[in-house]
């Protein structure tokens, strides 16, 4: 069941013990990619394993903005703080912690957001005042070949699950993602190393191709939830 969907009669019939919280993040993917890629993914991803699983969930509302400041020198990239996404998250968990829900799980479609969502999962687990465990899955790791930024794979998911909001499918100005040189930071923007935004090659991309990654990764999350409950 999706929250904002829902009554909150609904709700407390229902009674779900997992939540599922998809976080995405607001930036540029290249020229052909909607900005809202990352949200798109994690949130779609987040309600079929809800419609999938055996066991008493609900889809939260999906949060937009992460953090990426290293796009934010392109048109319609937002970004927000780790301490403001931490914050905001744990605010999410302690709204919660009243309630049935038992175990939330982050379904993180950004990789800026990963490192600060970790942690908060080992703060929360430390945590007695918490009455709740929270968990990240990210779907960049549960697929066996990486995930480039608007390349081939994240691009052919997009082209199976929104293919109206995908444009004409472009090459990104770098191969592979290119910040650092001998274990030091180099580029510091996206646009030092990628002038387009992009990174790998969108024009391989294909709906067929996105719709084995997202089977895989859906088979995945659901796998990890019944590996946590």
């Amino acid at each position: 069941m999706q929250l904002e969907a829902s009554s909150w009669t609904d709700i407390r019939d229902a009674a779900p013990t997992v939540a599922l919280l998809p976080i995405g993040s607001t930036e540029q993917h290249g020229p052909h990619a909607p900005v809202g890629t990352d949200m798109i993914i994690a949130e779609e991803l987040a309600n079929e394993a809800d419609r999938r699983n055996d066991f008493d969930s609900v889809v939260l509302p999906p949060v937009p903005v992460g953090i990426a400041p290293y796009h934010g020198h392109f048109p319609g990239t937002l970004s927000v703080s780790a301490e403001t996404l931490r914050q905001y998250v744990s605010d999410i968990l302690n709204s919660l912690s009243d309630s049935s829900v038992e175990i939330v799980m982050f379904v993180n479609g950004h990789g800026g957001n990963g490192e600060t969502l970790r942690n908060l999962t080992r703060t929360v687990a430390d945590d007695s005042t918490v009455d709740l465990d929270a968990f990240l899955w990210e779907w960049m790791n549960a697929v066996e070949d990486h995930v480039d930024h608007a390349g081939e794979l994240e691009t052919s998911v997009l082209l199976h699950i929104c293919p109206d909001d995908v444009g004409k499918l472009t090459d990104g100005d770098a191969a592979t993602w290119d910040d650092t040189v001998d274990g030091g930071v180099v580029n510091r923007f996206t646009e030092e190393f990628s002038k387009n935004g992009a990174v790998g090659d969108g024009t391989a991309a294909s709906a067929e191709q996105g719709e084995q990654l997202f089977e895989t990764a859906t088979d995945a999350l659901c796998s990890f939830l019944n590996r946590v409950i």
